[in-house]
């Protein structure tokens, strides 16, 4: 049987480790192999991370998509609603409804219709990486010294709200929210954030993550026939 090569650009180094570490076992199981690299944001310095200027995600996908025209190579994004572009495709209209679900559904479809191959399957993460920690923060908090309190004070803070709900503001955000009660994660969610997402597990994480369960499930189908 064929195997699949999946490319994942990701906004970041936490979510590039995510897809290989996390992700890349499981959909090995399905013969898809994959193939993460942070989103290349200034070809000059060589610099990569950041969703700044959305002309340089489309350029850095299409460099990518010309490299192998393969048609066993597939595509997929890992980057977060949180801080996108002003410019990205469907902005405009995805600031009209008020559910994120709507909103994300609306970017997705209208970056697909611009990368314009059919190889690629875009994904936007509800609303940040961090989210996906919110299914069990007591992972986090076995893996940063002294963070029981800030955490436990957390948890009552979002109690009832789903991971993928936390919203996308400047101070509200997953990751702000951690912060401001854990400052330490700023400096090692690389390496913790990670750690602590592989721990709470695929199933947890889809299980509460429904819009990060639909991702998978369709990455999943990309398995190619005998």
């Amino acid at each position: 049987m064929k195997w699949v090569r999946l490319y994942v650009t990701t906004e970041g180094q936490t979510e590039r480790k995510f897809a290989e570490e996390v992700l890349g076992p499981h959909l090995a199981n399905y013969n898809i192999e994959v193939k993460a690299r942070v989103v290349l944001t200034n070809r000059k310095l060589g610099k990569r991370g950041g969703i700044m200027d959305y002309d340089k995600i489309r350029g850095d996908l299409h460099r990518l998509m010309l490299e192998d025209q393969h048609e066993e190579a597939r595509f997929t994004t890992m980057i977060d609603l949180y801080a996108l572009p002003i410019k990205f495709p469907g902005w405009t209209e995805a600031r009209q409804p008020t559910h994120s679900q709507n909103r994300i559904t609306i970017l997705e479809s209208s970056l697909k219709a611009d990368i314009e191959d059919q190889r690629f399957l875009p994904y936007i993460q509800l609303h940040e990486f961090e989210a996906l920690l919110y299914c069990d923060l007591s992972q986090l908090q076995k893996r940063i010294a002294g963070s029981a309190p800030g955490l436990t004070k957390l948890t009552k803070e979002v109690r009832g709200i789903p991971p993928e709900e936390i919203n996308d503001g400047t101070t509200t955000a997953p990751s702000k929210r951690i912060i401001r009660h854990v400052p330490i994660y700023e400096r090692s969610k690389v390496r913790v954030g990670v750690a602590a997402a592989a721990a709470i597990g695929l199933p947890a994480l889809r299980n509460k993550c429904p819009h990060f369960n639909s991702w998978v499930n369709r990455l999943e189908l990309l398995t190619p026939n005998a």
